[in-house]
């Protein structure tokens, strides 16, 4: 019964995600944009595909809370008691400055998290179409087969995710991996295509230290279920998360193959102070 529940929770999500891909691109030359108190930029068509997906839920799901990224005041939205055992997490798109610049990574990612751990995940990169989904104890999919992270790369070059946010901690460990032989850099402007790429295989590894929970719910269902691993930015349990605190809080983690994950612990852990 609960693989099913999870399944038609999943349905749901992958088809919220299609139409928020068809919403954004139709979009993209026309939106209109604005800075967040963050520094962060939020589009009409991010507010436009949250409202239709939380619409969506409430009436599928009219029990479970649901939190988002956005308000047209910059700040993100939560329906519902935190003590609701099911949270739908809404990003309704990762890497709204790409999106804004026609830079072609960007994406919506939506989770349900049971009592704060994730069991459902749909991630859409909207300019391939790469749909990357996984439900507790199903592992994960790419548009429908079955993958898992690329250990190919774990022992010679491991291509791994950074942030471009330039925090200290982020500039010393871009720093100390770039130095790193056998470590190859990427950023492609978006937490969640990170985190699906890692769990596709696409990436070895990805870390960020200014996530957030909308960036991660998802994600971090992809790459466990994939066979990878995912902790806090120095190993700490990354799960269950706190829905009754501040949902905009940062969220630091570091994610990989196995191998990957425990070498970049390694050098991430050196820099602790």
């Amino acid at each position: 019964m609960k693989v099913t529940f999870h399944t038609e929770m999943l349905e749901l999500a992958t088809r919220l995600s299609e139409v928020a891909g068809a919403m954004a691109i139709a979009a993209r030359a026309t939106t209109r944009a604005k800075m967040k108190h963050d520094q962060s930029v939020v589009t009409e068509t991010d507010l436009a595909i949250q409202a239709y997906v939380v619409a969506a839920i409430k009436e599928h799901f009219p029990g479970h809370a649901i939190i988002g990224e956005e308000t047209p005041e910059g700040d993100c939205i939560s329906l519902g008691a935190p003590s609701e055992r099911y949270c739908w997490v809404i990003d309704p798109i990762d890497g709204t400055r790409n999106y804004v610049a026609s830079f072609p990574c960007f994406g919506t990612s939506i989770a349900v998290l049971d009592r704060g751990t994730p069991v459902v995940a749909a991630v859409r990169e909207h300019n391939t179409g790469r749909l990357v989904t996984a439900v507790a104890g199903g592992g994960t999919t790419l548009d429908g087969e079955p993958v898992s992270p690329s250990d190919s790369m774990a022992l010679t070059e491991a291509i791994v995710a950074v942030p471009s946010s330039k925090e200290p901690l982020t500039v010393a460990v871009v720093q100390l991996l770039a130095a790193t032989n056998g470590v190859v850099l990427r950023d492609m402007g978006a937490t969640t295509i990170h985190l699906a790429m890692v769990g596709s295989g696409a990436l070895a590894g990805a870390f960020g230290e200014r996530a957030k929970l909308w960036d991660v719910a998802g994600g971090s269902l992809l790459v466990k279920e994939a066979g990878g691993v995912i902790t806090g930015a120095f190993g700490e349990p990354f799960f269950p998360i706190s829905l009754k605190g501040d949902h905009d809080r940062n969220v630091p983690f570091l994610a990989g193959t196995p191998e990957v994950h425990a070498r970049l612990l390694g050098l991430v852990r050196s820099l602790a102070p």
